[in-house]
């Protein structure tokens, strides 16, 4: 039979008061990010849902969930968010959930434009989404409030919404790390490269904005003779993506650090290995299958993890303990910034942990 948990039983297992796990419970009184986090991972270690006397629907109603994303390929860092969002739906099967999926091109504000007026069409009681664009998801959003319909975003928040939680990393901080580290290897008297993707529509996305600012503030402190230049590459074309490093290198000798702010630093990494390119001090973001291989092979010398696939869990989380129970989760859920280097990074996706908290 499946065990029945009190506050107390729960308390102990997170290593907290009664107090705390009751407050975490009912939405009241000051709770520290530490503690309720720690309440948090017993709630999802034990699959339980904090039942309160503000039920606001029976469990056997069905709620529409639609989930907005950027499209992905497999292992990407939005496909692990993306199996988060259907581990949640597994765990918590006993709630009559509808969840349904739309997905957009990050690169493409015009395709973004329509999957949201797509979405506006379709019947829906909540929303999770992973936004690229501001105005374009500020002018969606607005539907959504106007319509009395929560909906919570993953990977980064946008000014000018009211979101109902937010479950991200803190952007400018990534960046800030991400610099720090980079500083502490790039060889003296070098330039730094940060890279994007070609884009439709001439937008930078709203969380690499915030990557790239917490960057340049730390480089700006603590390495201001350091020269930054942007570039592109190309994420679908190799013989496009080849050229423009050609271009682009041909022409800035003095390259000493490249930054790629998402998933994709291993294309960078495809092309110093064609070109025998090792001096250059690559850092990215997401340990993905291919990033992994090229961490090991130095190529790749760092890369930031934040915990995709619970922010997708989490989000689905928030919105049954809303929709069904009036519990009002907090705003702002910033997840962990993980270090990962090559020597780490085989203990990092090990199955057991491919659900990391």
């Amino acid at each position: 039979m499946t065990k029945k948990y009190t506050i107390k039983d729960i308390a102990q297992l997170a290593g907290v008061s009664a107090g705390t796990v009751d407050r975490v419970i009912h939405a009241r009184g000051e709770v520290s990010p530490e503690a309720r986090k720690k309440v948090e991972d017993v709630f999802e270690q034990i699959n339980y849902i904090p039942r309160t006397h503000s039920k606001t629907r029976d469990a056997s109603c069905k709620v529409r969930i639609l989930v907005i994303l950027p499209q992905f390929q497999e292992d990407d860092y939005w496909d692990h968010i993306n199996k988060g969002i259907e581990r949640a739906h597994t765990h918590f099967g006993s709630y009559n959930l509808d969840i349904s999926y739309l997905y957009y091109d990050q690169f493409d504000a015009i395709v973004c434009r329509k999957i949201y007026q797509q979405a506006l069409t379709m019947r829906k009681d909540a929303v999770i989404l992973g936004p690229s664009f501001d105005s374009e998801t500020v002018e969606f959003t607005r539907h959504l409030d106007d319509d009395h319909i929560p909906y919570v975003f993953v990977d980064t928040g946008i000014d000018d919404t009211h979101p109902l939680c937010i479950y991200s990393p803190h952007n400018f901080q990534s960046g800030f790390v991400l610099a720090r580290l980079l500083t502490a290897i790039l060889d003296k008297d070098k330039d730094v490269v940060l890279f994007q993707a070609k884009r439709i529509g001439d937008k930078m996305s709203v969380c690499t904005a915030e990557r790239q600012k917490g960057l340049v503030a730390h480089l700006d402190a603590a390495s201001p003779e350091t020269k930054i230049y942007q570039a592109q590459y190309d994420k679908g074309d190799s013989d496009e993506n080849t050229r423009l490093m050609d271009e682009f290198f041909a022409a800035h000798a003095n390259i000493g650090g490249a930054v790629v702010f998402n998933s994709r630093a291993y294309l960078l990494a495809e092309y110093f290995k064609k070109r025998n390119i090792r001096h250059v001090k690559l850092v990215g973001f997401g340990v993905n299958a291919p990033n992994t291989q090229f961490l090991k092979e130095g190529l790749i010398s760092f890369l930031i993890e934040e915990r995709p696939k619970y922010q997708g869990y989490m989000a689905v989380k928030s919105l049954i303990e809303f929709l069904f129970f009036g519990i009002r989760p907090q705003i702002l859920n910033y997840t962990p910034i993980d270090i990962i280097i090559k020597e780490t990074v085989d203990f990092y996706r090990t199955p057991s942990l491919a659900f990391v908290f």
